[in-house]
């Protein structure tokens, strides 16, 4: 499990690094966290929103991460859920479908122990079953909110202001869908809507990140702007494009 000292080296070199990676893990099974280290991931993050992992889950993928630091992106703004998530030792935290810069201060407060916040303690895993408890409650996991509605993205610089918030995170897909807009890096639109959150994020001097499906077209053009990480593809998206391409090799090669 990370010490505070861990949680600090990740939150600086995330702000001072360009496209650090992360596959976003939809997977209960832990096996496949270890397997996804094979390719030397800077992180691992687990989809706790759109997928069925729940905190049991997501403790195995901790222990099967190793020392690769591991985020959660939560089911959304819950007080107990955060308590709960942060509690397996996971480095950090990212909450979708934040609507404003209260529901942030939530987040924060809920993230961090008196005096900055209300988090509750615990014997998990985090504080090593007890046994690191004085490290525990000096820990700062890195808190993250997903910038991906209409009345965010209105009020991304109220948002990035709120004391203890350590980043914001751009969900394309959602955020598209909000502004009513079209997914496209033709899109002027889309475009300036990335530049304004990331230029926030820059302002108030927080970690910026972005999701990018594996295609790599793509990605490419999601990396020139200049996030300091991105959540690259799905372990079944990963899965099931390596099979497709393989598959059409070998129809071209039937007899």
């Amino acid at each position: 499990m990370p010490k505070a000292s861990d949680l600090d080296a990740l939150r600086n070199r995330l702000k001072a690094s360009t496209n650090l990676w992360g596959p976003l893990m939809t997977s209960r099974d832990p096996s496949l966290t270890e397997t996804i280290l094979q390719a030397s991931p800077d992180l691992v993050i687990a989809d706790m929103e759109h997928s069925l992992i729940g905190v049991e889950q997501l403790q195995d993928m901790c222990m099967a991460a190793g020392g690769t630091p591991v985020i959660a992106r939560m089911k959304g703004l819950e007080k107990n859920e955060i308590k709960r998530v942060l509690d397996t030792g996971v480095s950090g935290i990212i909450v979708p479908g934040i609507e404003s810069s209260d529901e942030t201060q939530d987040v924060v407060r809920f993230s961090r122990f008196a005096p900055e916040g209300k988090r509750g303690a615990g014997p998990g895993r985090a504080s090593g079953y007890g046994y690191g408890f004085g490290d525990y409650i000096k820990g700062r996991p890195i808190v993250m909110v997903q910038i991906e509605t209409k009345a965010a993205f209105e009020s991304v610089e109220e948002i990035a202001s709120i004391e203890g918030l350590d980043g914001l995170f751009i969900g394309p897909f959602d955020l598209s869908i909000a502004l009513q807009t079209e997914y496209s890096w033709s899109n002027s639109y889309f475009v300036e809507a990335v530049l304004k959150i990331r230029k926030a994020a820059e302002r108030h001097g927080l970690i910026s990140g972005m999701y990018s499906p594996l295609a790599p077209d793509l990605m490419k053009r999601t990396a020139i702007e200049g996030f300091n990480f991105l959540m690259l593809g799905m372990d079944r998206e990963a899965m099931a494009t390596t099979y497709r391409e393989s598959g059409k090799v070998l129809e071209t090669l039937r007899k």
